[in-house]
């Protein structure tokens, strides 16, 4: 299949260098930015514009992986009628695409990626929705060229499960962040942590979240959360996220 990728970001990097090497043809990648597309086009090796009008017409599919809000403009004004056209994002519909497309669907990574770190794609989930059978059943069998994790996902499953994501991920890599700047003030490596935050990550793969909940929330131990509040004293934010979490962890896990 011929493809063209409307953005040209971290998805769009991992997404199109993946379906490439199975033998899909990128014609094209659209940025708004030159250096973007020029990077992007480079790494695949294709043609690169910044020019809506200039959008190669000819394609098969045309996958869009833009902010939300980019997306809702780009699909007003790009009409390709014949070809499917694609989204790639975790919480935009996919009746977003109404009276702009004939053939539409959803074909989401559920993944964290960075362009410069490769990534296994066929262990990668990806959760696949069409306008109708057909199509589905077309963005079912694209994603199975590239990973061994196809799922069907409904817009209202997908949105759940990209706050989900959030959770898991964004707002757990806050937390190393907080972490690293916490050891930082003492003098300390991020590097001492690391075994920590792995073991964390290899326990749920056996155990539910709720069963592998340690530390001094867990345990009511009282005496260590006051010491905590108190080391944390000049820095309100994390003092607040702090009590709030360990607030939450109580409520969770309630003495019996």
């Amino acid at each position: 299949m011929k493809a063209v990728f409307i953005g040209s970001g971290n998805v769009a990097t991992h997404l199109a260098l993946a379906l490439q090497a199975k033998g899909f043809t990128i014609s094209q990648v659209y940025s708004r930015t030159t250096n973007n597309a020029e990077v992007l086009a480079n790494k695949l090796k294709t043609a690169y514009t910044i020019d809506i009008y200039e959008i190669d017409r000819t394609a098969d599919i045309y996958f869009y992986a833009l902010t939300d809000n980019a997306f809702k403009y780009f699909i007003r004004n790009f009409d390709v009628p014949n070809a499917l056209h694609v989204h790639t994002a975790g919480s935009v519909s996919l009746r977003e695409f109404d009276g702009f497309a004939n053939k539409y669907g959803v074909f989401y990574p559920l993944q964290t990626f960075s362009k410069n770190r490769p990534v296994d794609f066929s262990e990668i989930p990806i959760c696949v929705e069409g306008c109708n059978s057909g199509v589905q059943e077309q963005l079912l069998e694209i994603a199975k060229q590239i990973s061994n994790k196809t799922f069907i996902i409904t817009s209202e499953q997908r949105k759940k499960l990209h706050l989900a994501a959030v959770f898991a991920c964004n707002f757990t890599n806050y937390m190393y962040d907080v972490a690293s700047m916490i050891l930082e003030d003492s003098g300390v490596s991020f590097e001492i942590i690391k075994p920590l935050i792995l073991e964390t990550a290899e326990k749920v793969q056996t155990l539910i979240p709720y069963e592998a909940q340690t530390g001094p929330a867990v345990r009511y131990d009282e005496k260590t959360i006051r010491k905590h509040l108190y080391m944390l004293s000049g820095k309100y934010t994390f003092r607040r996220m702090y009590r709030i979490l360990t607030k939450n962890i109580h409520k969770r896990h309630k003495r019996k």
